[in-house]
């Protein structure tokens, strides 16, 4: 069953199933696709993205090649998305497939209440759907606009 991460569990991490409210990346990953999931989770019912870790449950953490650096994807949610979305980040130890001593970025995100969470520089808009963050077209943007609430139906001038 998918459900919320309450606890910040380093083997629920490695081996629970990525879902609606789950999803770990690799630290190579740049800010602006770790950007896309933060914003995704923010437009849907929050979640937890868990950066460190890859897609088969293993722990690379920071210090492996090509790794981005932490900060950055701490920022991503105030410099990539508008209005930034709440997000809670912690650094957990690890050790990692190497045996060395590193950690792994906990990023909580809370659902947006009464705004969509855009990317800054070309307003893409996307979703948590199941276990993929997916870009919205006009029409749902549209829809999640008025789910949220920025929109009211009564408020459209209707066409004569």
């Amino acid at each position: 069953m998918d459900h919320p991460h309450t606890n910040n569990d380093i083997e629920a991490f490695c081996y629970d199933p990525e879902g609606h409210y789950f999803d770990r990346k690799s630290a190579r990953k740049d800010a602006d696709e770790i950007a896309k999931h933060l914003m995704a989770f923010a437009n849907a019912a929050g979640g937890k993205l868990v950066v460190g870790i890859e897609d088969d449950g293993t722990v690379t953490g920071f210090k492996r090649d090509k790794a981005h650096s932490v900060e950055s994807f701490e920022q991503a949610y105030v410099t990539e998305l508008a209005p930034s979305p709440r997000v809670e980040t912690e650094r957990m130890p690890v050790v990692n497939e190497k045996g060395d001593d590193d950690h792994v970025l906990i990023m909580d995100v809370a659902s947006s209440e009464r705004q969509v969470v855009r990317r800054r520089k070309d307003g893409k808009v996307a979703l948590r759907k199941g276990d993929e963050s997916v870009w919205l077209d006009h029409e749902q943007i549209r829809a999640l606009e008025y789910d949220k609430g920025e929109y009211f139906f009564e408020s459209e001038v209707p066409w004569l």
